[in-house]
């Protein structure tokens, strides 16, 4: 797999954050593919069932925004998508009141460059849009310190951790449990820290 070429000078002020179409499905196919062979323990997916999966995979989930899920895309002003972000909502009836924030990835060309923090607050913005919905939740890798920064910066606050929740090759990797209550939301009961 080929890296596209880097434009070290994008302005991250003009990277678009937009969600993705079906016509973004290639695109996101490679960013995804590319991330989940370089950070394998930061997913749930592996690379080796991943890859076998056409863009038109992605394009059906992408064809019907307006239906409850989405995934935001970072592009850049030359059109390139460089990181991505999906939120889905909860199906059954009790629990349509929470979202999952899955499968966040920056293209390692672009990373450590606030990019991530765009997509999360445009994300946590359409979130707080969605009729009905009080907390966003998520999963992160323990030991990505990077990562469980930018989530707690952003009002995410863990609620349990969840050990060996991913284990390549015999090392486990724990995935702490974080919820972030959306502006509509009664106060939650976060365990004490």
């Amino acid at each position: 797999m080929t890296e596209p070429a880097v434009n070290a000078n994008v302005n991250l002020k003009a990277i678009r954050i937009a969600v993705l179409q079906a016509k973004d499905a290639p695109a996101y196919k490679v960013l995804r593919d590319t991330s989940l062979l370089r950070t394998p323990h930061a997913f749930a997916s592996d690379y080796a069932n991943a890859v076998k999966q056409p863009p038109a995979v992605y394009a059906a989930q992408f064809s019907q925004p307006g239906r409850g899920p989405f995934t935001l895309g970072a592009f850049t002003p030359e059109g390139q998508l460089v990181g991505s972000l999906g939120c889905f909502r909860e199906e059954a009836q009790f629990k349509r009141h929470i979202a999952r924030i899955v499968a966040v990835m920056i293209d390692v060309n672009f990373e450590h460059r606030g990019i991530a923090r765009q997509l999360l607050n445009a994300c946590i913005a359409h979130a707080e849009q969605i009729a009905g919905l009080e907390i966003l939740q998520l999963n992160v890798t323990a030991s990505s310190e990077r990562a469980v920064r930018l989530y707690k910066g952003a009002g995410f606050r863990t609620y349990g951790t969840q050990p060996r929740s991913i284990l390549i090759d015999g090392v486990g990797y724990d995935n702490l449990l974080m919820a972030r209550p959306l502006s509509h939301c009664p106060e939650l009961n976060f365990p004490a820290a």
